[in-house]
């Protein structure tokens, strides 16, 4: 623990308590992670998704766990490994912080990886 001071200060430290138990929306009954939200994209999802709760909350609440970091990469590091360690990693906070904060609901983190290897992260309320 030593070592935090070295490398970070107090406002990397809420910055990162914020990522790891980010604030939460409720819009028209929809959980949506609050730095996501945006009226106009959650009127489209609506409209695409037949307002189709679920899927509003899944593609509102889409990250891909490679664009978190994606400035301050060593490219002489192989960092796959890494953003899947991230991916598991937020999916059990977010699990924690949800159900803490929503106990009644039945919320789902899910990480999962597309057929281009890309990985990502997301969060819908299962019905």
């Amino acid at each position: 623990m030593e070592n935090v001071n070295v490398k970070s200060d107090l406002k990397t430290a809420l910055a990162f308590a914020k990522f790891f138990y980010p604030d939460v929306l409720e819009v028209e009954g929809c959980l949506i992670l609050k730095d996501k939200f945006s009226r106009e994209i959650f009127e489209l999802w609506k409209e695409d998704c037949q307002n189709d709760k679920v899927c509003i909350e899944k593609m509102m609440n889409l990250y891909q766990v490679r664009d978190f970091f994606h400035i301050n990469v060593d490219e002489k590091e192989d960092i796959e490994e890494q953003i899947k360690v991230l991916g598991n990693v937020l999916k059990v906070f977010w699990t924690l912080s949800l159900k803490d904060r929503f106990p009644e609901r039945n919320i789902v983190v899910e990480v999962f990886e597309e057929d281009d290897g890309e990985l990502f992260i997301t969060v819908y309320e299962k019905k």
